[in-house]
């Protein structure tokens, strides 16, 4: 019953009945005791080390695995700014082909360029790896790609990064990554900013790193009373975020039925009850103050999920990402990022080619990996490889890149696909706003807006008005809850290099939104979705640049430039399946210990991996971990301790300018 309930691997299952054989001999057969424990207990003994050993061997002695990626300083002095678009595009926009693999041999398939998939791909590559990514959108890099219209450049995904300063673990990463080309640009303090309400009744709470600052400044904002409430909350947020990640370690890379052990033995109780404390539950304890409640919660949107349901420990991981150092954003703006990966890539012999859309992933009778089909006008064409990695997300490669049988017959698959606890996040509106004056001239910041139409939007989240509402031209009636606001020109000390854009400056305007207002127009052509959607995207949208100039009145008049994109534009650039931005939903119980060892890199399909921030957690922090995650599970190398031996040896001045 324990095997079917399970849904185990043949391999997993015979090493557990020849244990039990082993006990039952042990126990009941009237064999002499010393033969017992020759003939069964030592072979019996023998073939379990032999299945830890080639599941974890690597994460007890590193020299079983593949060799060190990061064994050398990768850094290289930076080269000067490329700003021919031509020359970038030539890097970031490379069409496939089938000449272009026809007669090639991959040792790995990455399918999607996220930068979940980029890292993995970048780390096989630093291994002498041949990686080909294919990404199915005309640019590489997710949600890292930005667009250019009318000399305007917009980033779709990347609006701010944390702990990202020079000398931190991930600063330590990505320059490997880049081979030292990827510079980031502090945003100013306060990086973000909290209003509450619109016009006269505006209020604004600025959020400021690090963290004990930020508490002092509320406390000139908030009566006498309300102090406790504030240091509780700074205490919490310190507690939770700095829980060890053994736990995440061993949900992700020990055997599954040896995790499902522990986790009904209660080894991780401790665990399931911090997760099972919402963001909502918490902070209502600590104040019924609905405005400060609004303080304590307003980063939502980040990770896109409701204080209601989203777990406190998550909430308190992204605010102490940011608090500690605040908000950097990358030099030369989000198409930086696969634009200095790539090359990396293709040091080894790997590509990484766009407008390649890969529609199916193979498997044999013998669950393993066969390779790809990818979608062709004429005819699909089939790219053979014993290994494929999906960084396209949980849903999409359930629903669409594998068979049903496949789905069904797979004990990971069948596991994830039967867990209700796993769902596809929150749909996302985008505004992109062109201004036809400097961010100098329009007294414009490097700061984030969070801008909340009253005093409940935040801990109300998907159950205000807006939301019940069956359509956004109803929904916009009521007012756009929630708006994120920044300014990416403003961030980005290279905007005005290019002489393209002096006087120019741009605006990004984030929301959520339900994906079934815009649902019935998904399968229709980009572009020509007809005149009730967008009317329908219109209302919405403009009620969103109403709400923004409230708070912003200089841009109005300067706005040169409109592009408004729904959920089902998220659908068809970025894969998302129901218009989501940070993949699968945040809910508690997405990290219940079960559910977070079940969204594991490894699969019970030979040859073929997971990565992204389906894998770990959204945003572009949680994707990069993701891939070296998943690297570590391919390579047998715990690579994470690598990062650090690395970051101990060449990176030691900053390390002690940080501490």
């Amino acid at each position: 019953h324990y095997f079917i309930q399970s849904n185990l691997s043949m391999e997993t299952a015979i090493y557990f009945l020849a244990l039990l054989v082993a006990l039952y001999y042990l126990l009941i057969s009237n064999v002499p005791f010393f033969s017992k424990v020759v003939l069964i207990l030592i072979p019996s003994l023998i073939m379990g080390l032999k299945y830890l050993y080639k599941k974890i061997g690597w994460l007890l002695c590193p020299s079983l695995g593949s060799k060190n990626p990061f064994a050398v300083d990768a850094r290289t002095p930076r080269k000067p700014y490329e700003k021919d678009h031509h020359k970038r595009d030539s890097i970031i926009k490379q069409p496939f082909t089938i000449s272009k693999v026809e007669g090639q041999k991959f040792d790995v398939v990455v399918v999607g360029s996220g930068i979940g998939g980029l890292t993995v791909a970048a780390i096989l590559s630093k291994v002498g790896k041949r990686v080909l990514v294919l990404e199915q959108h005309d640019q590489a890099g997710g949600c890292c790609h930005t667009f250019i219209d009318k000399k305007y450049e917009f980033d779709v995904g990347i609006h701010y990064i944390g702990e990202i300063d020079q000398g931190r673990y991930n600063r330590v990463l990505v320059d490997q990554l880049t081979d030292g080309q990827l510079e980031w640009a502090p945003m100013m303090n306060p990086f973000d900013r909290i209003t509450i309400g619109l016009g006269d009744e505006m209020k604004e709470f600025p959020v400021f790193y690090d963290l004990m600052r930020f508490g002092a400044e509320l406390k000139k904002l908030f009566p006498v009373e309300e102090h406790n409430a504030i240091d509780s909350y700074i205490q919490l947020v310190k507690q939770y975020s700095n829980a060890p990640k053994t736990m995440t370690a061993m949900l992700k890379f020990l055997p599954f039925p040896l995790t499902r052990f522990l986790i009904n033995i209660g080894c991780f109780k401790n665990e399931i009850d911090k997760f099972r404390e919402t963001t909502a539950s918490v902070v209502q304890k600590l104040t019924s103050n609905r405005e400060l409640q609004t303080v304590f919660t307003y980063s939502w949107g980040d990770y896109a999920c409701e204080p209601a349901v989203s777990a406190f420990k998550t909430h308190a991981a992204l605010t102490a990402h940011f608090g500690g150092t605040g908000g950097f954003y990358p030099i030369g703006g989000a198409s930086e990022i696969a634009l200095n990966i790539i090359p990396v890539i293709e040091r080894s012999g790997g590509m990484v080619l766009v407008g390649s859309r890969v529609e199916k992933i193979f498997t044999s009778d013998k669950n393993s990996t066969l390779g790809v089909q990818i979608a062709r006008k004429d005819e699909p064409y089939v790219i053979e490889c014993p290994v494929v990695v999906s960084a396209v997300g949980v849903m999409n490669t359930l629903n669409s890149l594998l068979e049903p049988k496949v789905v069904h017959e797979s004990s990971y698959f069948s596991r994830l696909y039967q867990n209700r606890q796993i769902r596809p996040g929150i749909g996302g509106m985008n505004i992109f706003l062109g201004l036809n004056k400097s961010g100098k001239e329009l007294d414009l910041k490097p700061q984030n807006t969070w801008a909340f139409i009253d005093e409940n939007a935040a801990m109300a989240g998907t159950s205000c008005e807006y939301f019940l509402q069956d359509n956004p031209l109803d929904a916009a009636e009521k007012g756009v809850p929630l708006l994120f606001i920044s300014f990416p020109s403003e961030k980005d000390p290279n905007w005005s290099i290019n002489p393209e854009r002096t006087n120019k400056s741009t605006v990004a305007i984030v929301s959520v939104a339900k994906w079934e207002w815009f649902e019935s127009w998904n399968d229709q052509p980009v572009k020509r979705r007809g005149d009730d959607y967008n009317r329908a995207k219109k209302v919405i949208g403009e009620q969103m640049i109403r709400q923004t100039c409230t708070l912003f009145p200089q841009i109005e008049d300067c706005i040169d430039f409109v592009e408004i994109g729904t959920p089902v534009t998220n659908s068809h650039y970025i894969s998302s399946t129901k218009g989501e931005y940070c993949g699968l939903d945040h809910n508690a119980e997405r990290f219940f210990p079960e559910a977070c060892a079940s969204l594991r890199p490894e699969t019970d399909i030979s040859g073929l991996f997971m990565t992204g921030q389906d894998v770990l957690m959204c945003g572009f922090t949680g994707a990069l971990m993701g891939g070296v995650l998943t690297s570590c599970t391919m390579l047998k190398r715990d690579i994470f301790k690598d990062i650090w031996q690395l970051r101990k040896t060449s990176y030691a001045d900053t390390r002690k300018r940080l501490q």
